[in-house]
């Protein structure tokens, strides 16, 4: 089986727009700098299309309450910035 690699890059774009407009987003610019999808009375604000994508999903999955708590977050820094916080 070959494995599959997608990187984000141009190329993920438009796709990342199509998705988001499928899933009921309607997509608009904050000028040349932001961009912003809104679904009912959901906003999301990113850079990129492939940005709020990925926003759209941690919402979706996560909910209304999708922050992480301290607990979450001592194990993401331990596990991906094992230095922080240590002289």
């Amino acid at each position: 089986m070959t494995q599959e690699t997608i990187a984000a890059a141009g190329n993920t774009e438009a796709p990342a727009y199509l998705t988001l407009v499928q899933l009921g987003y309607s997509l608009d610019r904050d000028g040349e700098e932001r961009w912003i999808a809104k679904k009912g009375t959901l906003e999301l604000v990113a850079d990129c299309p492939l940005e709020l994508l990925g926003l759209s999903l941690m919402r979706n999955e996560r909910g209304p309450r999708w922050q992480a708590d301290d607990h979450e977050i001592a194990e993401f820094l331990t596990q991906f910035y094992p230095s922080a916080g240590r002289p």
